[in-house]
């Protein structure tokens, strides 16, 4: 049975697992590896059955911990290969590490198969990752991005969950504390997703079979979770999708508390 957790979530740190009852993979390890270790062990995932990790971009809140995980457990990483000429430069990935370039191919890792996918954001090379597990499950991660690509929304519509960002509200940012060109930077094309712009996406995933949603990546500054999850949850419902009925709903917190979710 697919299993999946958003471990954390947001401009602190990401980390997201994804697996089966006996091995599982990592997408970004943006916490230090005593907090992600600790994380992982209290919902029963030993760190060692982890096959690899997937980076989607070498932002501090997505690799923060990756270079310690990598000398104590030496698990394969897997990145674009802009992702990770930027994880050498930076000294974030060793030299020794076991490392796979990612193209648009998919990869086996175990017994489930990632298909990457390209997202539109402010570094090298970023990706997200729609995993097919072994009983037919299919798991997506998708954030830090500044719109939704037709490649991402196909993929994304053919899974049973969905981990999406949904990372500010507009009003707040432009009446936030956030610089101008910050704040351009984040509305623009290869910034962040919005409440607004997530949850027009999400009656169309719906209405192609997604079931749950994860909303993920919430700015603490520009957002909460409560206009997040009712900024999505009226765009559903006004297409005439209904709560539990239809689909599941959750918001991750910066640091999770959850169990494991099993598909």
């Amino acid at each position: 049975m697919a299993r999946y957790c958003a471990l954390f979530s947001g401009s602190k740190g990401n980390a997201t697992y994804v697996g089966t009852p006996a091995f599982g993979v990592l997408v970004d390890v943006g916490v230090s590896a005593k907090r992600l270790c600790t994380a992982l062990c209290e919902r029963d995932i030993a760190p060692e059955t982890v096959g690899g990790v997937f980076i989607t971009h070498e932002h501090s809140d997505h690799i923060a911990g990756l270079r310690v995980l990598l000398k104590r457990f030496h698990w394969r990483v897997y990145a674009s290969a802009g992702t990770l000429a930027a994880l050498s430069e930076s000294g974030a990935l060793p030299a020794d590490a076991d490392a796979v370039a990612l193209s648009d191919a998919a990869v086996t890792v175990g017994d489930i198969q990632v298909q990457p996918f390209h997202t539109p954001h402010d570094a090298r090379e970023s990706m997200g990752y729609c995993f097919e597990m072994p009983d037919e499950r299919r798991i997506a991660v998708a954030t830090d991005m500044g719109c939704l690509l037709p490649q991402a929304e196909a993929l994304l519509s053919s899974c049973d969950l969905v981990h999406i960002e949904s990372n500010h509200d507009v009003g707040m940012l432009q009446n936030g504390p956030y610089p101008y060109v910050l704040q351009q930077r984040i509305l623009s094309d290869h910034g962040h997703l919005s409440n607004a712009v997530c949850a027009a996406a999400l009656p169309r995933l719906a209405a192609a079979g997604v079931t749950r949603f994860t909303l993920a990546h919430l700015s603490e500054q520009n957002n909460t979770p409560t206009l997040a999850r009712k900024t999505a949850t009226a765009a559903l419902t006004a297409a005439g999708f209904a709560a539990d009925r239809d689909y599941r709903l959750a918001v991750a917190p910066p640091v999770s508390a959850s169990p494991v979710t099993i598909l």
